[in-house]
Order: structure tokens, then sequence, then C-alpha cells
């Protein structure tokens, strides 16, 4: 009898031990991590994570039919790498998530002095543009999506991208309106090569991503070797994280710039409101949301490709997905998002 009742209460120790009963973390400079090294791994029963809620979360979206993978880095720590479809080494597609990266590297070309600044035009760097109009078009129009420039996706394809492109009417004089251009980011794109006299891919490669660890990635080129600036770079899932942890990090790694805090600023600030509450809008080629006072920043491409930032919540948040249409899988992502995932994370003081 004294056995059994020392067994039910060993069994009954263990099954009522809950997450403070673990030792605590250790603290992590989440706003100044080394991004050339991986992630150190942490665990979801920690202070600050709603455990259930978020594993609930997560297996909702991976009920989702088009998922692929998702992972979570919450102060510092990459809590969740999950993959439904490809691994750790998968190279996915992230379509226009490209252009929030673009969006980077016209900083750092600003930063280091090959762009002026972003009144630079058009005609600064193509004077034959006919069209004298057009040679107005700034890199801030064509950062904000201002630039009036139509959204026509099939300039991969044709022997003269830029002439493709800019032979097309402007829909709106440029800074008057806001409409979604692939297009347009591929003309900047053209820009940053005039300026630096290299693609895109290649700066990268030498001035961002080798800053943070990231040695993997393929980026599509034109007809004119020329990097697609709307969807053509393909990532690693932890590779999105590190860029979105980047910019957490107001740009720097282990203290040392990579993007300036003033270009991380500029790309967050919602440059143009969707509305007057502005509780939606777009920055220099991001996104932006402001949930009950919260903002939450985000790259986006189509399918369902995502890095979202949430300072207020110390958490970064990579998420990829089928390529396919499949109907309300993007509003069933984006409920569970902001509904399960975002509201497991308590908000983190600031100062």
């Amino acid at each position: 009898m004294k056995r059994i009742l020392l067994l039910i209460n060993f069994i009954w120790f263990f099954s009522c031990e809950d997450k403070s009963s673990y030792p605590d973390e250790p603290v992590l400079d989440w706003n100044n991590l080394d991004l050339t090294k991986d992630f150190e791994t942490g665990r979801l029963d920690v202070d600050g994570i709603d455990t259930g809620q978020l594993e609930s979360g997560l297996e909702k979206a991976k009920d989702l039919d088009n998922f692929y993978a998702i992972a979570i880095i919450y102060k510092g720590r990459l809590i969740v790498e999950e993959y439904a479809n490809g691994d750790r080494k998968t190279l996915y597609p992230v379509w226009s998530v490209t252009k929030s990266v673009l969006s980077a590297l016209v900083g750092q070309s600003i930063d280091k002095g090959y762009l002026e600044n972003e009144t630079e035009s058009i005609g600064s760097f193509f004077p034959d543009v006919a069209d004298s109009i057009k040679r107005k078009i700034t890199v801030r129009h064509l950062l904000t999506m201002s630039s009036g420039i139509s959204d026509n996706t099939g300039y991969m394809s044709e022997a003269y991208p830029l002439q493709f492109i800019l032979d097309k009417d402007l829909l709106y004089p440029s800074g008057t309106w806001w409409n979604y251009t692939s297009a347009g980011t591929h003309v900047l794109s053209y820009l940053f090569t005039a300026a630096t006299e290299t693609s895109a891919s290649n700066f990268a490669l030498n001035n961002l991503f080798s800053k943070i660890g990231v040695s993997d990635y393929l980026w599509s080129e034109d007809a004119y070797g020329i990097s697609n600036g709307g969807f053509g770079l393909r990532l690693r899932l932890v590779d999105m994280a590190k860029f979105g942890q980047l910019f957490l990090q107001s740009g720097q790694s282990l203290g040392k710039e990579v993007v300036s805090s003033t270009w991380v600023k500029k790309s967050f600030d919602m440059t143009i409101p969707f509305n007057e509450e502005k509780s939606s809008g777009y920055g220099y080629l991001w996104w932006m949301r402001l949930l009950n006072g919260e903002k939450m920043i985000y790259a986006a491409g189509y399918g369902g490709q995502y890095i979202m930032v949430v300072p207020t919540r110390a958490l970064v948040v990579a998420i990829t997905s089928s390529s396919q249409y499949s109907g309300e899988y993007g509003n069933d992502l984006n409920r569970i998002f902001y509904d399960d995932i975002i509201g497991s994370f308590s908000q983190v003081d600031l100062q």
C-alpha cells in the first residue's frame, strides 16, 4: 500500500508541475543580438507567453491547406520553427517581401553616398526618358508606391523592361495618390543599379545579407541583369526572421550599423495612411497596422508570405505559404495571427 501511495504522489507531482518550476532563461539583449550567428533556441513555457493560446494558434495555422512554415523570435530567441512543407534548407519564394529588402538596400546606398537622398529622380539617372513628368518621379515616390506607375508584372519577360514600364501612361501625377505596383519597384531597382553600379543581389551579398548571417538565397534578374525589384527573391524561413530581427534592432547587429536607425524609422513611419484613423498604412515598402495603439509592421508577399515585426512585444514572425490562390486562406491566416499568436505574448517595457 505504501508503495502505491508513493507512486501516486510521484505521478501527481510531475503532472502538476507548471512552467514556474523550470529555471528562468537568462535574458538576452534582444535589441542588440549578433545576427551573424544562429538564433539561440528558447522555450514556450516562460513568463510573457500564454503557452496554451500560442500552441492553439499554431495548430490552427498548420491546419490551413496553404500553410508552409512559421518561425517566431521572442526576446531574441527562436521559440518556434515548424514546417508543414519544406525544411530549414528550403529557399521559399517570398514574392513581394522582396520589396522590403530592396528598401533596406536603398537606405544603405544613401547611407554610403551612392544615392544623395530620396529626392533623386529618374531623370538624374536616365535623362533619355522622353516624358518630362516621368523624369520627375523620385526615389521616394517609388518607395511609397506614389509614383503613378501602373502595376504590370509582365516586365520580367520583356526584352527592354524599363522601357516597357515607362512607356505606359501614368495613372496619376507622381506624389498625388497611392497604388500598389511591382513595376514601380522594378524601376527602383534600375535606379539603384545605376547609382551603385551593381545589382541589388550583389549589393545585398556584400552589404546586407553577409552582415546578418544570410549566405543562401536566390534573386531573379531581368534581361539586363537587374534584380527583380518586385518579387524575385527566395529566402530560408529563419533568414526571413533574421531580416525582421535586424529591423527590430533598429538596423544594428551587436552594436554595428547594418542599416541606419534613421532609415529604419523612415521605413516604419506611416507615410501613406489608408484611412482617417490611420489604423493601417504604408511606409518605405513596408506595410503597417495599429491595433489598440500597438504598431505592427510587416513585409508581405503574394499567397501569404510575411515578415512581421511587433516592437511592443519583442516579436518577429516569419511565415511562408503556398503561392496558389485558395479563397479565404489569407483572411484566415491573418485572423489567427492577430487573434491567437500575437495575443499570446505580453507587451514588454521598451524604456
